[in-house]
């Protein structure tokens, strides 16, 4: 079985949507096209596992346009698959910090504080991913991570810093209240008075994430704000009173103000932001040092990497390369009885062993695909119905050896099966996704599989898109990958 096209497609498209968003403030149009293609080198820089290569791009457009989340992001998964992860980290602060509802970044949180065995911390950020993507198939496989790990082990957390926030309703100018006063006495008219709400609003005073771009007064404010604005001047309510109605008058669009520049970020904000950039660094420093000095045992939340590491150093356990190659001739035939006009096939099936430690148990999901073709109606060349039975046994005894592999099996091949017995290769994972190896989801490995062990009773491939022994999938969704479609 291989890989659809439609994949690898769906995958670069994105790619390309995600550099054509990219914000690059009031960079000159050279810079614009400069970025662009920076960013499509870094992009299949790291799709082909260059990781380092894509780093050094990444970092070239950030040098031009620093605050640009995407790329801050790309460049996080790259650390990380790196394992670096304390740079890894930062970078995705940095993103959360403009984006706080990025679901790439808040996993990359997650599984950096994973990695450094902060698991009550990574579990935190795994739970806000869930509430951003409840049936989102990658955040439930961090979540079980998360919750299993900290079943299993006791440590002392590292002692967190302390969120600073910007109190900027204390710092209303009065210039702002008495033009409130004036405005409710009719003594200036609403353009004036919407240049105070403008200043409240660039000095994050009024918090608003999105404002349209028009005229300053389309709609008629209502008179009670008016008479609020009349009794905050009077000092008869409270600052945070009048501010909230203001806030709720803008995001309910009963009042429009035309703020084209509205990222603007006032001199304390920004120092505030730098400041909780500086504890979380010192935050990351310490938890490394906690690490390094307490030898801390770490169960890592993606375990693709070492899975690959376990097939790679037992190889030939899993790979039965030899017998391959000789085919499927010294394997017996399946056999078979006749009852009541229906023939029953009797296949005999060695089920290979996954990785010690490995979280997705397709073993037990192998039952699924015996079932699929167990319950599926087949016709012999007479005419006659075919019911086919599996039974495990032990390898020599076997028509069909069932394995699972991570090794290369071909240019986008996922699976492989000699036709009516022999040896059923199904792949774990590949490296299609973010340029490192990540394991494929449980629904892709029992797709794959089901296939191919259709091949091992002796089917061939269908031109009917919708069997399942079409020769192509149509999506290789992955169980960790950080960029599998989780936006």
């Amino acid at each position: 079985m291989k890989v659809g096209v439609s994949k690898y497609i769906i995958f670069l498209a994105v790619s390309s949507v995600v550099f054509l968003s990219l914000g690059v403030d009031s960079q000159a149009e050279t810079d614009v096209s400069n970025i662009s293609d920076l960013y499509q080198q870094a992009n299949d820089h790291l799709v082909k596992g260059e990781l380092r290569q894509a780093i050094f791009i990444y970092e070239e457009i950030l040098e031009i346009s620093p605050d640009n989340t995407k790329t801050l992001l790309m460049k996080g998964i790259a650390l990380s698959n790196l394992e670096q992860h304390k740079s890894s980290m930062k970078d995705f602060y940095s993103v959360l910090q403009k984006e706080p509802d990025n679901i790439s970044a808040v996993l990359g949180m997650g599984v950096g504080f994973g990695n450094f065995g902060e698991y009550k911390e990574a579990q935190k950020y795994f739970e806000q991913a869930s509430m951003l993507s409840p049936d989102n198939h990658i955040v439930k496989n961090y979540q079980d991570f998360a919750e299993s790990t900290l079943k299993k082990y006791t440590y002392t957390e590292v002692e967190k810093p302390k969120i600073i926030e910007v109190n900027s309703r204390e710092n209303i100018p009065n210039w702002v209240k008495n033009n409130a006063g004036w405005w409710a006495d009719n003594e200036i008219n609403d353009s004036e008075f919407l240049t105070s709400i403008k200043f409240l609003i660039e000095n994050k005073i009024i918090e608003v994430n999105s404002i349209e771009t028009q005229e300053s007064v389309t709609r008629i404010i209502p008179n009670w704000v008016k008479n609020n604005a009349g009794l905050w001047a009077d000092n008869e309510i409270s600052d945070n009173e009048f501010l909230d109605a203001l806030e709720f008058l803008i995001k309910n669009e009963m009042l429009i103000i035309d703020l084209p520049e509205l990222d603007i970020v006032s001199e304390e904000a920004q120092r505030v932001i730098d400041r909780n950039r500086w504890n979380f660094d010192r935050y990351l420093d310490r938890i490394e040092l906690t690490v390094k000095d307490n030898v801390r045992y770490i169960e890592y939340p993606n375990p693709s990497g070492d899975v690959l590491k376990k097939f790679m150093r037992d190889y030939a356990k899993w790979n039965f390369d030899q017998q391959i190659e000789i085919g499927n001739t010294s394997f017996p035939d399946p056999k078979y009885t006749v009852v009541d006009e229906i023939y029953h096939l009797q296949y005999n099936v060695f089920v290979n062993d996954q990785p010690d430690g490995l979280p997705l148990d397709h073993v037990d999901t192998l039952n699924e695909s015996f079932a699929f073709w167990e319950e599926m109606e087949m016709v012999a060349k007479d005419g006659k119905p075919i019911k086919v039975h599996f039974e495990r046994v032990m390898k020599h005894e076997a028509n069909l050896w069932v394995t699972w592999v991570v090794r290369d099996i071909g240019e986008n091949v996922l699976g492989h099966a000699n036709l009516g017995k022999g040896v059923v290769e199904v792949a774990l994972g590949g490296f299609n996704c973010d340029g490192s190896f990540q394991l494929f989801h449980v629904d892709t490995v029992k797709t794959i599989m089901t296939h191919e062990l259709g091949h091992g009773i002796g089917l061939t491939h269908s031109s009917n898109s919708e069997s399942i022994m079409y020769p192509t999938i149509k999506e290789t969704k992955y169980a960790y990958c950080l960029l599998d479609k989780i936006n």
